[in-house]
């Protein structure tokens, strides 16, 4: 319980801060939990079949080996190398498909990296993209590799299980009857109205029904604070709800979400001197920030989107 609540605090304050400093907030950053003595060395003469000789033979001559070829670092899985080939494919989602690592040790046939180079499981493109496919027998070289556990090299540790890190949430402001009212600048109502907060959540690891902490904070431009549960410990925390039905947004379901109704007044919390206040609702501006944790490491997803505002006229 007392990490839980070390966690929210941490998450509360990333979120206050992106409010008053006008930031965006990267994912957390996860340290790849294998790694190279030198992440720049290839070897000359590698064991065949190792990641080592792949590298050398397939990635370095179809994917990466000279400027122009798109995962020469210019686009990401970054395969400039054999250190920097592991730690972006083994164990990592892919961007194009999100529910699969683009290696799965021991797995070839459920590795998005396979998918890619064979065209199925409904990806957008094959890889190399726009060049001949890669021929079988390399093919089957990496599945070999895959199915064998995808080693760094011959006789390495196992692969590690990384933890990765929760995607920043999108937001979407909605009237009580569904309509959509964001995207164009500040959402502009009048005290009475009642909103509906929806946002997104995604981690690998833990499904989203299953993520055991989400919610909205509505930051006032002095830095403030609207309470939103006014006998809760942090009572600027509205916590959020699952809605497996939520509408889909620029690429993730809205399916969390937290119902708001704007009074005359609102009550603002200062997180600092723990004190509250009302002010007239009308002519303030308030931000949406959302938090969440994931269910493994509670590792933090906060974030502040400019144009998720609300004007109280």
């Amino acid at each position: 319980m007392k990490a839980m609540q070390a966690m929210l605090c941490a998450a509360v304050a990333i979120a206050a801060c992106g409010a008053a400093c006008g930031n965006d907030h990267a994912e957390p950053d996860v340290g790849d939990e294998a790694t190279d003595d030198d992440p720049l060395a290839v070897t000359n003469t590698p064991p065949a079949g190792s990641l080592d000789d792949l590298h050398q033979r397939i990635f370095a001559n179809r994917c990466s080996g000279q400027p122009g070829l798109c995962h020469n670092g210019q686009f990401e899985p970054n395969l400039s190398t054999p250190a920097m080939t592991y730690a972006y494919l083994v164990g990592r989602p892919g961007l194009e498909k999100a529910d699969r690592l683009r290696v799965k040790p021991g797995d070839a046939a459920g590795s998005l990296m396979v998918d890619k180079l064979r065209n199925r499981g409904g990806v957008a493109t094959q890889m190399p993209l726009g060049a001949e496919p890669l021929d079988e027998a390399d093919i089957k070289a990496l599945e070999a590799w895959i199915d064998a556990g995808a080693l760094r090299a011959p006789g390495a540790a196992p692969a590690p299980l990384l933890n990765n890190p929760p995607h920043r949430p999108e937001i979407g402001i909605f009237d009580a009857g569904g309509t959509r009212l964001d995207g164009t600048g500040a959402v502009r109502v009048t005290a009475g109205t009642t909103l509906v907060l929806r946002h997104s959540v995604q981690d690998f690891e833990t499904p989203d029904a299953a993520i055991p902490f989400a919610a909205v904070i509505l930051a006032a431009a002095d830095g403030r604070d609207v309470v939103l549960d006014a006998t809760a410990t942090d009572p600027q925390l509205g916590r959020t709800t699952y809605d497996a039905n939520g509408p889909i947004s620029k690429g993730d379901r809205l399916n969390y979400l937290r119902s708001w109704t704007i009074g005359s007044t609102l009550t603002l919390y200062d997180t600092q001197l723990k004190t509250r206040a009302d002010v007239p609702a009308r002519g303030q501006v308030v931000t949406v920030l959302v938090v969440y944790l994931d269910a493994t490491t509670q590792g933090i997803a906060a974030l502040e989107f400019g144009a998720s505002q609300i004007q109280i006229q």
